[in-house]
């Protein structure tokens, strides 16, 4: 399993995988990160979380995962909010 860290818009698996978790740490506002399977951020929205300024919520999505066919495009929002995007 391979962790990637976020904190911008941006691709951030080049290829084909399963997201196997997520974990969203809330900067100093409300925070989001949305998932979509694409190159750009125009694909199919695949996992969405929302926190509270200053909270982490990890999500765990079992053994095989959330599949993306086509890349892994993460969007995030608010102020400081970091995201651990773990693959296999």
């Amino acid at each position: 399993m391979q962790s990637i860290k976020t904190i911008t818009n941006e691709e951030i698996v080049s290829d084909p995988t399963f997201v196997t978790a997520v974990i969203l740490i809330g900067g100093s506002a409300e925070s989001t990160v949305t998932l979509d399977d694409s190159t750009d951020g125009t694909g199919t929205e695949r996992i969405s979380l929302k926190v509270a300024a200053n909270v982490t919520r990890p999500v765990f999505l079992g053994d095989k995962g959330v599949r993306f066919n086509t890349a892994v495009y993460s969007t995030i929002t608010g102020s400081g909010a970091v995201a651990f995007v773990y693959i296999r």
